[in-house]
């Protein structure tokens, strides 16, 4: 992580547009730079601003406001469009629709799977199990139920990481992840024709192997194997080593949260390459594995690992506070993340760690005061996990667990589709003389 930037307050600030580093994608450039994007006048500026189509962020240490990036970006688009200009360079960055989908959309209040927010789910206790089967089969379920205990193919190949050496970041959870997914490719490549082409029983299997994977943050270090009829979120707890608590059944619920509002957030970068995969005609498990492998970037889930990095030197003394660029707070598609808000909700009943959860909600609170940002998914997972004393890497991995049923839904639909993705670019390289 880069070094903060010393600020006038008293607090060490890290100020947007100089960490070095974007993450989540959440970046704002000054007045100049938004005029020269746009092309307009600063009373154009400011009109976009008092619309809500711009939103700012107080520039630390200055009386100046910074512009979001992305939403400059949105606007571009359509001006460019309506003066005959070709609308190209952002539209797919936050820009127009490029696919149609059933499965997701994005309001004020959050995400909806197939029309039901995300948020009233989680509120309501809706387990993993009936979201999944909500977003894969497209009408709710009659009630909350667990899956069928199905063979655990990827717990030999799992079980093997117990010996590994337990070196820093020696346990990566989305490599491993994309490991499981990879060897259950190689199993349909094979030849092994038990069911593993239908989209349903691609989704079980991924998520029956990722939800083992909860045992390697647990006190055994070591695949949690699955029980007859239990919930993936209690098996995740069980993995965590959590779940002989006496609070066990209020941490179940933050965890089942979690994992509920994890599931899907339309387009986001991952969930097209799972798209794109499936496009071409791959199998369910290499869509998810290249989902994987786009979700560790530090514009995606490696900006989580920023944050716990950056949480832990903070709680330890380690390092001092700063309240601007937090990596994971703030989201281009909210103003306020609905997800954080809810699952930081339910972490302020936990109990357990009073000292950390009180210091770091604190922490957030004087964020928002200060700065405006508030905490995305990201972060409130982040929070969680500290509050709940897991180890670095927790918080990624509830993520990606969640958000396979959300990949395994999109892979899905644009198989049925039966077209191939495939976006053309407009060349702006140079040319041979005399050619057009």
């Amino acid at each position: 992580m880069s070094k903060p930037h010393q600020s006038s307050d008293d607090a060490v600030a890290l100020t947007p547009g100089e960490t070095g580093r974007r993450v989540n994608d959440v970046d704002y450039v000054r007045r100049d730079e938004a005029l020269a994007m746009l092309g307009i006048k600063k009373e154009s500026l400011y009109t976009y601003v008092s619309r809500g189509l711009i939103k700012t962020l107080a520039e630390p240490g200055r009386r100046t406001s910074l512009y979001r990036k992305s939403d400059l970006e949105k606007l571009s688009t359509r001006v460019g469009a309506k003066g005959g200009g070709a609308p190209v360079a952002q539209s797919l960055r936050y820009g127009e629709p490029v696919v149609q989908t059933s499965i997701c959309e994005i309001s004020t209040a959050g995400p909806r799977y197939r029309g039901q927010p995300a948020t009233t789910l989680a509120r309501e206790g809706r387990s993993l199990e009936y979201v999944a089967d909500l977003l894969w089969g497209g009408l709710p379920p009659a009630r909350d139920r667990p899956w069928t205990v199905m063979e655990d193919e990827s717990a030999e190949m799992l079980g093997k990481l117990a010996s590994m050496p337990q070196q820093a970041d020696a346990f990566s959870p989305i490599r491993v992840l994309a490991m499981a997914a990879l060897q259950l490719s190689a199993l349909e490549a094979a030849g092994d024709a038990r069911g593993h082409g239908d989209a349903r029983v691609s989704g079980l299997r991924l998520i029956n192997a990722f939800s083992g994977i909860s045992g390697y943050f647990g006190p055994d270090h070591a695949y949690a194997t699955v029980m007859a009829d239990e919930f993936v979120a209690w098996r995740v707890l069980r993995g965590f080593g959590l779940a002989g608590r006496p609070d066990a059944d209020q941490l179940l619920a933050a965890i089942n949260a979690a994992l509920v509002l994890s599931v899907d957030n339309e387009l986001s970068a991952p969930t097209f390459c799972a798209r794109i995969s499936s496009s071409t005609g791959v199998d369910m498990y290499a869509c998810v594995a290249s989902a994987l492998m786009a979700q560790a970037g530090p514009m995606q889930a490696g900006g989580m690992m920023d944050l716990e990095q950056y949480l832990a030197e903070v709680l330890c003394g380690d390092r001092p506070m700063a309240y601007t660029g937090v990596p994971c707070f703030g989201h281009p598609l909210y103003d306020r993340d609905p997800r954080a808000e809810l699952l930081l909700e339910m972490v302020r009943d936990l109990s357990g760690e009073a000292a950390t959860r009180e210091r770091l909600l604190e922490f957030v609170d004087a964020v928002h005061r200060r700065t405006g940002a508030y905490p995305n998914l990201f972060a409130a997972l982040v929070i969680l996990a500290h509050v709940l004393g897991l180890p670095a890497g927790a918080a990624v991995y509830l993520h990606c667990l969640g958000r396979t049923a959300g990949w395994v839904a999109h892979a899905a639909e644009q198989r049925l589709s039966g077209v191939m993705l495939r976006p053309r670019a407009r060349y702006v390289g140079a040319r041979p003389a005399g050619s057009f």
